[in-house]
């Protein structure tokens, strides 16, 4: 059994390609991966689920990363977050709360940077 298994992660991106892309990549390093295309469907996933990390990105129908993010701390979710976005669309402000809501991260992402930030975060 790797080191990681145990260890799951959720991907949030309206991309099915970026989604895949990032499970791919951290499946490879023995992660469990759990996906979800906007914010509505990924809060979902983490009040029922056990996840210890967030990827999302900022830009999806329904729900965006920032009112997801605004969601995890109102709803008391203590998850490591990483957005992943355009250097343009991120704005610390935009998440409501009074600290920077997690590491940002500019697409696309660079595998070996998202991989060893997902290692300092766990």
């Amino acid at each position: 059994m790797k080191q990681n298994e145990k260890k799951k992660i959720l991907i949030v991106d309206d991309s099915e390609m970026v989604r895949n892309f990032h499970t791919y990549i951290l499946k490879m390093f023995g992660y469990q991966v759990g996906t979800a295309e906007n914010g509505a469907v990924a809060l979902e996933k983490l009040l029922t689920g056990d996840y210890h990390l967030l990827v999302t990105d900022i830009n999806m129908p329904k729900m965006d990363g920032y009112e997801l993010i605004r969601n995890v701390h109102a709803q008391g979710i203590d998850i490591p977050i990483i957005i992943v976005s355009t250097e343009e669309e991120y704005k610390v402000s935009d998440c409501g709360i009074n600290k920077d809501p997690g590491i940002h991260m500019v697409k696309p992402t660079d595998p070996e940077k998202l991989v060893s930030t997902v290692r300092r975060l766990l």
